[in-house]
């Protein structure tokens, strides 16, 4: 196989990104076919109810494909900032929405925000939201609370680096706060676990820099450092 950034499976698939190319395999390790349809498309994701998956690309670009046609349903850019588009994503627990963590410019900086789409067409359905004060890295939607999670940091600088918090579409809730190193595991963490835990992953991670062994990580969710009353 490949030397894939990104290899995920489920209980009928399996899905590896180099990067320039996307490869669809079956469960018994058979390619069933390859896309090339986005440069830098290193991470994708299973929808947990539909038979499609997602493809992000760095360049500003989201890719959906069919696992019954095995064909591309809909490329679209969700940024004209073409650059460092590598936050997370996730969709609900029925499948029906998607919500991606975009970086876009206002001519002065790059802000991080949170759109939300519906699935059946990918449109985006309300204006992406965006706060003066946190910028987002992560999303999580958490089946044991119905809930979802954002991890992020402070836009000012201070002695408390990171938040995680619960996201409510349009705020913010039970927000905590997180030490950087806190910070910086679970998001090196859930990068990992978002890419199928790939040696080339592991090589390039932000843990492995700062000297984790990456065989004996914890797993670890954004919820698990909130309270949640």
């Amino acid at each position: 196989m490949p030397n894939f950034w990104s290899y995920i499976k489920n209980d009928r698939y399996a899905v590896g990104c180099t990067g320039q190319t996307v490869y669809v395999y079956d469960d018994s390790d058979n390619e069933l076919a390859r896309f090339r349809d986005m440069k830098y498309a290193y991470v994708p994701m299973f929808s947990p109810k539909f038979n499609i998956f997602i493809v992000k690309s760095t360049e500003g670009n989201l890719a959906v494909y069919s696992l019954e046609t095995m064909r591309l349903l809909k490329k679209f850019r969700f940024s004209k900032f073409n650059a460092a588009q590598d936050d997370g994503f996730c969709f609900s627990k029925d499948g029906k929405y998607f919500y991606n963590i975009e970086r876009h410019t206002d001519g002065v900086s790059v802000n991080a925000c949170i759109s939300t789409y519906e699935t059946s067409a990918f449109g985006r359905i309300a204006p992406p939201f965006l706060s003066k004060t946190h910028e987002f890295s992560d999303i999580e939607y958490d089946d044991i609370h119905d809930r979802l999670f954002v991890l992020g940091f402070m836009r000012e600088q201070s002695d408390v680096f990171g938040f995680a918090a619960v996201f409510n579409g349009d705020g913010l809730s039970n927000i905590t706060t997180l030490t950087y190193e806190k910070y910086l595991y679970i998001l090196g963490y859930r990068n990992l676990e978002r890419m199928g835990f790939t040696q080339k992953a592991k090589k390039w991670s932000v843990l492995f820099s700062n000297g984790y062994d990456l065989e004996k990580l914890e797993h670890i969710k954004i919820s698990d450092v909130i309270n949640i009353l």
